[in-house]
Parts: structure tokens; sequence; C-alpha cells
């Protein structure tokens, strides 16, 4: 579902000058074939297709609650990583042993840190990304990640689009904090009542861009979050379209 006019027109007025946008689950997802390439070092063989239709799934097993500030990355991300490639196995009908699992939960995490897993860009992302710096919108990421976030965005070729890149593993601080955001309202030059936050985390993207001062946009594709006051979206080219025919 997308937000109605009124709210889109409610969100987009006054017409921001700067678009800060989350990266996995808002720009780009999980590549099967790659978390399938890092799944056969441990000995796994993987379905790639098993696992990007595992995907619906796997974040109705990461859905927030109502109230319940979600923290992947305040301290290290590793643990919180582990359960995920791990439950995205077991989701994607994976038939081996559970200590086969670990280990391949574990081999696809090493990896990642090396090499970012979520490197498959959505629909329509890259059209809209251009659309939006056609009508001259900044644009900029803000991500909770492991230091591979401008390395990933260069690979898919969505680096050139963007002039800012945070890392929450580069910048010492992780959503929800405001600080990250006022990281990259620094680095463009704007203020937080210029700006508009996009991402897929009622609580990271969402509530600390708001308590940051920034208005935010809640991109949920599959309803999870109908009690989210945040204007809701099904993915970029949507809120692109939404914002492009109020401003």
């Amino acid at each position: 579902m997308s937000a109605s006019y009124q709210e889109a027109a409610a969100l987009f007025k006054p017409r921001p000058h700067a678009i800060l946008f989350d990266a996995g689950f808002t720009l780009t997802f999980q590549d099967g074939a790659r978390i399938a390439a890092y799944a056969e070092q441990a000995g796994l063989t993987l379905d790639p297709r098993a696992v990007e239709r595992a995907e619906r799934a796997l974040r109705a097993e990461l859905r927030e609650k109502e109230g319940v500030v979600l923290r992947t990355h305040a301290d290290r991300p590793d643990g919180w990583l582990t359960a995920v490639f791990r439950k995205l196995l077991v989701l994607a009908e994976v038939r081996a042993s559970d200590d086969l699992l670990d280990r391949a939960a574990a081999a696809i995490l090493s990896q990642h840190l090396a090499v970012n897993a979520w490197s498959r860009v959505g629909a329509g992302v890259r059209e809209a990304l251009g659309r939006l710096r056609e009508h001259g919108f900044r644009l900029a990421v803000v991500s909770n990640s492991e230091g591979t976030v401008e390395a990933m965005l260069v690979e898919t070729g969505l680096r050139d689009l963007f002039e800012v890149v945070v890392d929450s593993a580069v910048v010492g601080v992780s959503k929800p904090d405001p600080r990250i955001f006022q990281i990259a309202l620094d680095c463009l030059g704007v203020s937080a009542a210029d700006a508009l936050m996009v991402g897929d985390s009622p609580s990271a993207d969402v509530g600390g861009a708001q308590a940051a001062g920034i208005r935010a946009a809640l991109l949920d594709p599959y309803d999870f979050y109908p009690w989210s006051r945040a204007p809701r979206f099904d993915d970029v080219a949507a809120l692109t379209e939404a914002l492009l025919r109020v401003v």
C-alpha cells in the first residue's frame, strides 16, 4: 500500500531539498546468487531463487513491534546478522543438519563482512533515483551496516547518484541515534527541516530521523506496519512518483 495524496502532500510540503535513504531492504536486497556462493564455501548448496523468495518470510520474522526500538548495530552486528542468515536458510527450506546450517550462516556472515550480500538493486530503484536527481533533489545514504555500504553502492552502479554515504560502522554511531542523521545533514550542508528520510524500519529510520527533526517516510511493501504514523509507500519508485506528483 502507498500513502494517499493527502498524506503525501502533508509529508512533502514544504519541498525537501535533500532525501536520505536507508540501504538494505530499501535500495538493495539480499542477492540469492551471492548468498548461495557464500554458503557453498561451508559445503551447503542453495537455490538462489529460493533464497530470494524467502525474503518476505524473513522480513515477517524480523517485523518490529510497536513501541520497541530496534538496535541491530548498537554494539556489534555479528550476532544479529548470524541469526538473520541462519533464519534465512531455514525459511528457504534448505534441508541440512543444524550443524551445517550453523556453519553456512557463519560462512555467509564472514563473506558478507568483506563483500556486502545486500547487492541486488530493487526494482525501479535506479530509475527513481535518477528522476529525483533530475528534479534537483540532493541524495544521501544513511545505513546501519558493517563498513561495506559504499563499496556495495559502487559495485551496483548506484554510488554516483548520492552525494554522501554514511555507514554506521565507519562513523561510529548507528540508527536510531539522531547523531548519524546529523552527520549526513552536515555533510550535505542542509537543515533537518529541509530533509526527508526514507527507510524500512519504523524505529531506526522513522523514529531516529524524527528524533533528529527530519520528516520520514516508511517503505512497507507487505503492510507489516499499519500502526505506523509515518506515511507508508510500497517502494522507492512509489515514493518518487508521489513526491513528484505533489511538488
